[in-house]
């Protein structure tokens, strides 16, 4: 039998709270196939959205004027939106309408 002493019981439960950081945060990271993570708000509230939706006119829109300078093509980080929430799920509803006939 193995004694156990009080550092192995500390290291045990380091690794076990960083396992499930780790499972936590690659949760949080996945997304479904064919979708994108957009950020929305203030709170930065984060949704997956279906590419397909970017092509509606309306999220062009929103994109566009959620852009903070309109000359700069390259995407530094997650896609942010500077919306309120219920504003883009109202626009969430619109699209999934639209796109599923």
């Amino acid at each position: 039998m193995k004694k156990v002493s009080a550092s192995d019981s500390n290291n045990s439960y380091k690794r076990l709270v960083n396992a499930a950081a780790d499972k936590k945060k690659s949760e949080k990271l996945e997304l479904a196939r064919g979708c994108v993570a957009i950020y929305v708000g203030q709170e930065r509230k984060r949704y997956q959205v279906p590419l397909i939706y970017l092509s509606l006119p309306n999220f062009q829109q929103l994109i566009n004027t959620s852009q903070e300078d309109v000359f700069d093509v390259k995407i530094d980080g997650p896609i942010t939106l500077a919306c309120p929430t219920h504003t883009f799920e109202q626009l969430l509803k619109i699209a999934k309408k639209t796109m599923h006939y």
